[in-house]
């Protein structure tokens, strides 16, 4: 038995949409321009619509790795399966660096993380502040409706524990939580 502390991993990883592949970068169609639609008489002329366009977005595909020098000794005597823990303690590992790196990578060698580049983000403020004076939930509230509806309907909440504890000690108006 082998005594460990525990490895936290990110949530983040079961939103994430995962594609295996052998080539250094994927590419998916996007959509690049769009038409605006014409109203017409019934025997009115009509013309092409223009403007729908299409292209691709092209991402990276970086590599994770760890090296662990052990000799074939150190293996065959080994009071233990020293292979099988290696091969345990490196997938926790690539867990680990994975779910840091969808969070905050920065698209340099690893994955461009939720807070690098391109993506939209409300910030309500710290855990302390997420309620109003009298300890109700209209700034989150408001924060929810803020939300064009299409990114509303189909988006996701990430919290931390400590907003997550802020959010579950809101309150109505007559104080019930």
């Amino acid at each position: 038995e082998i005594i460990k502390g525990i490895i936290e991993y990110s949530p983040v990883r079961s939103l994430a949409r995962i594609r295996t592949t052998s080539n250094k970068a994927i590419q998916i169609p996007k959509r690049t321009g769009v038409f605006s639609a014409q109203w017409v008489a019934e025997v009115g002329t009509r013309s092409e619509t223009t403007g729908l366009t299409y292209g691709l977005e092209e991402i990276p595909a970086h590599e994770l790795y760890a090296l662990i020098d052990i000799s074939n000794q150190e293996l065959e005597d080994s009071v233990f399966n020293l292979e099988a823990e290696i091969k345990a303690e490196a997938a926790e590992q690539f867990g680990v660096a994975e779910g840091t790196a969808l969070v905050s990578g920065n698209g340099v060698g690893k994955p461009q993380g939720l807070t690098n580049g391109g993506l939209s983000t409300t910030n309500s403020g710290a855990a302390a502040t997420i309620a109003d004076a009298s300890g109700q939930a209209n700034g989150w509230i408001e924060l929810f409706y803020a939300l064009n509806s299409v990114y509303a309907n189909s988006g996701t909440w990430l919290l931390n524990r400590t907003t997550l504890g802020a959010v579950r000690k809101l309150k109505d108006a007559e104080n019930n939580y």
